[in-house]
C-alpha cells in the first residue's frame, strides 16, 4: 500500500515533496524482494538455492523485458495525450493537432508483438521549423514541459503493479489463514515433506 500511495503521489508532485514521496515508496518498495524470497525459502525448503534463484531470474526477465518497455509505452502514450489536450500547442504549431488529434505520429513495437503510437519527432520538427524562430523556441519550450509533466505522469499507471502485488499477497495471507495460519515446512534429516506424506 506504501509503494501504491507513493508511486502515485510521484506522478504529480513538484519540488521537495517528490523526496517524501519517493522516500514513501522506497519503504514500500523495500518489502517487496525479502516478502518473495522469504515466503519461496519457508514454502519450498527442498528446492534449495536452485528454486530462489529461480524465482529471482523470472521477476527480473518480466521487470528487464517487459517492464522497461511497457513503461516507455505508457510514457509514450501519456505524451500524446498531453499534445493533443493542450490548445496553447495547438495554436502555436499549426497541424501539429487536427480535430483533437496529434497528426505527428509513427507506430512502434515491443518486441514485434505490442504495438503502440509515439510522437514523431521528425514530423513535429518539420512543422516547427515552418514556425519564425521566436515562435520556434516557443513552441519547443511548450513541449519540453508537457513532454517532461506527461512522462512524470505515466507514474500513476505504472502503480497497477503494486496494486497487483497487493491483491496477490492479501490472497495468499488468506489462503495461509484459511488452512490454521501460515507456518513454515520443516524438514528433518531423512524425513519425508507434507506433501510427500499425503502423496
Amino acid at each position: 500500500m506504501l509503494a501504491i500511495v507513493g508511486l502515485y503521489t510521484l506522478s504529480f508532485t513538484q519540488g521537495m515533496v517528490i523526496f517524501a514521496a519517493a522516500t514513501l515508496y522506497g519503504i514500500g518498495k523495500t518489502f517487496f524482494w525479502p516478502t518473495m524470497l522469504g515466503v519461496v525459502s519457508e514454502q519450498t525448503p527442498k528446492g534449495g538455492a536452485l528454486t530462489l534463484n529461480a524465482i529471482s531470474g523470472i521477476g527480473m526477465l518480466a521487470v528487464g523485458t517487459l517492464g522497461f518497455p511497457y513503461i516507455g509505452a505508457l510514457q509514450a502514450n501519456k505524451q500524446i495525450e498531453a499534445y493533443e489536450a493542450s490548445t496553447e500547442l495547438a495554436g502555436k504549431v499549426p497541424g501539429l493537432v487536427e480535430n483533437g488529434k496529434l497528426s505527428a505520429l509513427s507506430e512502434k513495437s515491443i518486441y514485434e508483438v505490442i504495438k503502440y503510437k509515439a510522437t514523431d519527432d521528425a514530423k513535429v520538427g518539420e512543422l516547427v521549423g515552418k514556425l519564425p524562430e521566436a515562435d520556434q523556441t516557443a513552441a519547443n519550450d511548450i513541449m519540453g514541459g508537457l513532454k517532461a509533466k506527461s512522462s512524470q505522469g505515466a507514474l500513476a499507471d505504472m502503480a497497477l503493479f503494486p496494486m497487483i502485488m497487493l491483491v496477490c499477497y492479501g490472497i495468499l495471507i488468506y489462503w495461509f489463514n484459511s488452512r490454521g495460519g501460515y507456518k513454515p515446512i520443516e524438514l528433518g534429516i531423512g524425513e519425508k515433506s507434507p506433501e510427500e506424506k499425503t502423496a
